[in-house]
């Protein structure tokens, strides 16, 4: 073999070949590539060069730097998908639930003697319980009966529930006051009727519900409620569900052949006696249920079932799952309580004692009135439900002043 061909051979053995047949004959087809400098060979800056060389070459999915950046770029993207819709729905949660704007309407006397409401200017906020001070607190909760069917006939909201709760931070003092449906009070701006028409009017009117029933409330009741709480029929079972049930222990057989059903009509109800696990439905007709006895036996019921939720939050830990809560609530809940207020006073109930929780009535304070087909009315004491009010919310005591000391000028010396 020549001296040329053994070089061409030998630069077809460095470079790589290839044949590949045409017409029959087989032609070699020289792949060309460049020659790259040894990397074992050379000074430091010819390697480093012919190293980003050889990385240009790659394709970026085999490139260190791109895969990094591709896959930091897919986690955000998940994390973006998986953490955007809870938060926006958490938001959304957060402006439904929470009402710091509600309106406020405030009672005065015209001159003619009779009180009618006011609204409040925004500039003007009424004066709030100082938590940094431990001052005593009230509430009204408020179950509103806002059913579809009630919607859809044209009737306005009722408030199925009234209960007045007082807390003391200081003493760790909770009371409870049911306040019944058919309690015949002042309306401000409307006259004598139904305490739960007060929720019904207002709805209807710029007052809003809460609104008008807190005025009323405040005005019959000689007491300041500084926040509302209101939860509907559908919100209930979804508390009791997602606390996994209640446990009530049921004193005597209780049934009901006229309970409120689907469409206006009617079902028969019936509790027998001892301990129950209760799921959402089945305690909101516990608590509603009250043609087997009265409205007092009612209220009685509903604040056991206050008392049972109150421990399951307790013992479920309900603070650490609030976002959860919130978020399951939205459509169902509305109160003007500020976010970490809320918070102080979740984290405030815990630290609560269940024998330090006392529930009080005005059952001895009224008295039935009913001349049918007139409605049935209760007719308040107002002198014995003040001192009942008197007792669940004892007046602050006075500060009695400082004493001040007088200094006696010296006797003149009488001289001998």
């Amino acid at each position: 073999m020549s001296q040329g061909r053994r070089a061409s051979s030998r630069l077809h053995h460095l470079r790589g070949h290839r044949t590949r047949a045409r017409g029959g004959r087989r032609q070699r087809a020289v792949r060309v590539r460049v020659p790259v400098r040894r990397l074992w060979r050379g000074p430091r800056r010819t390697r480093l060069a012919n190293r980003r060389v050889r990385i240009a070459r790659r394709p970026w999915w085999r490139r260190p730097r791109y895969v990094a950046s591709a896959v930091a770029v897919a986690l955000l993207a998940l994390g973006a998908a998986w953490l955007i819709p809870p938060l926006l729905a958490a938001r959304t949660a957060y402006e439904e639930v929470f009402v710091p704007d509600a309106p406020r309407p405030v009672v005065t006397v015209n001159p003619r003697g009779t009180p009618e409401v006011v609204m409040m200017p925004t500039e003007a906020p009424p004066p709030l319980p100082d938590w940094d001070r431990q001052e005593r607190i009230n509430l009204l909760l408020i179950g509103a009966d806002t059913n579809s069917d009630r919607l859809e006939a044209g009737e306005p909201a009722l408030s199925d529930t009234l209960i007045i709760v007082t807390i003391d931070p200081v003493s760790r003092q909770v009371g409870l006051l049911s306040i019944p449906r058919d309690l015949l009070v002042t309306i401000p701006g409307v006259g004598q009727d139904k305490i739960n028409a007060a929720y019904s009017i207002g709805s209807l009117s710029e007052l809003t519900g809460p609104g008008l029933a807190r005025a009323t409330v405040e005005y019959n009741f000689g007491i300041t409620i500084h926040y509302f709480a209101q939860v509907d029929f559908e919100g209930f079972q979804r508390i009791i569900d997602t606390l996994g049930g209640v446990i009530i222990d049921v004193p005597a057989p209780l049934k009901d052949d006229a309970y409120p059903g689907e469409g206006f009509s009617y079902t028969r109800i019936y509790f027998h006696t001892g301990l129950q696990h209760m799921d959402g439905k089945t305690a909101l007709r516990y608590a509603r249920t009250r043609h087997d006895d009265n409205d007092f036996a009612r209220a009685n019921r509903q604040q056991q079932i206050l008392l049972a939720l109150r421990e399951q939050a307790v013992a479920r830990n309900l603070i650490a799952n609030a976002r959860e809560l919130l978020v399951a609530l939205s459509d169902t809940v509305r109160t003007d309580i500020p976010p970490l207020d809320l918070l102080k006073l979740a984290k405030l109930g815990t630290e609560i004692q269940p024998q330090d929780i006392h529930t009080y009535s005005i059952l001895p304070a009224t008295s039935v009135e009913w001349n049918p087909p007139g409605p049935y009315l209760l007719i308040p004491d107002w002198e014995a439900v003040h001192e009942i009010m008197g007792q669940m919310i004892p007046p602050e005591p006075a500060v009695a002043p400082e004493p001040t000391v007088s200094v006696r000028p010296p006797a003149a010396i009488q001289p001998i």
